[in-house]
């Protein structure tokens, strides 16, 4: 007579195994959700001239559920300003103006800070147990430059879950780049200014919006939004938090605690 062995599913696991600093370059402050499920991850990219600290607060402070955190520092030091960081080379040396787009310096960095990034993210997934389509990247800026950059040209590792922007696109000097393969096919959203010197005016905007989409696959889903009586800063109002957290809260997938305590499922194997 053939026996039946029958088992009950394992459990999912709730908490992720921590980062460890060690595994990579970048330095982080990493925290866990405050509910005790690590479904999702929310990696955020300060903007130039900060560091990781305020944008760890940050992540604190939204208290997404069963969203862990983790707040990246920029590699290089601004030069002459202790304790302030840039995503890639922003001044000349010389003269302290800012580098523009045709001084190379922009993309090479960029590209070093694309690797270190993408090594971080493989450490996350691989040795954290992080899925890559439940990774959301949120910056601001420099850091929201960097973060569009991961999710359209991070060659290793694809299919993030989604990404913000706040008063950041890309480098113009990307205007040349080639979509990888069929284009990123997640979620972004990107939010400016109307009074933004630094982006340009409403239209400036548009026109850079445009080269996202460009790289994106027709699945994609992006949205751009514009704020009245904003410049170029951090969002700082009620409207457009109110954004951010409806892409939080329709984007960012969660389990069904309620629907799998409830289960009585097993699995049978003869």
């Amino acid at each position: 007579m053939q026996s039946i062995n029958v088992q009950s599913p394992k459990s999912q696991k709730n908490k992720a195994t921590p980062p460890k600093q060690s595994k990579c370059q970048l330095k982080f402050d990493y925290s866990p959700s405050s509910d005790g499920i690590d479904y999702n991850l929310l990696i955020l990219f300060h903007g130039l001239g900060d560091s990781k600290k305020p944008f760890a607060q940050l992540g604190t402070k939204l208290n997404l559920p069963q969203t862990a955190t983790l707040a990246i520092q920029a590699p290089e030091p601004v030069p002459y300003m202790d304790g302030c960081y840039q995503w890639y080379p922003s001044f000349d040396f010389l003269t302290g103006d800012m580098l523009t787009p045709a001084n190379p310096e922009r993309l090479k960095g960029l590209f070093r800070t694309r690797k270190l990034v993408s090594e971080l993210l493989e450490h996350l997934i691989t040795d954290c147990g992080f899925e890559a389509s439940r990774i959301f990247l949120f910056g601001f800026s420099q850091g929201g430059t960097v973060a569009l950059d991961i999710a359209l040209f991070g060659s290793e590792i694809r299919n993030l879950g989604g990404v913000i922007s706040i008063s950041g696109y890309l480098l113009e000097e990307q205007r040349t780049d080639k979509k990888i393969g069929n284009g990123y096919g997640g979620y972004i959203l990107v939010t400016q200014g109307e009074k933004d010197q630094v982006i340009g005016n409403r239209n400036q905007g548009e026109k850079k919006f445009k080269e996202i989409q460009r790289l994106c696959s027709p699945d994609a889903i992006t949205s751009q939004v514009f704020i009245s009586n904003k410049d170029h800063t951090m969002a700082n109002s009620s409207a457009e938090w109110r954004i951010i957290h409806t892409f939080f809260a329709e984007r960012m997938p969660r389990r069904n605690l309620q629907l799998e305590s409830m289960s009585d499922i097993y699995l049978v194997n003869p």
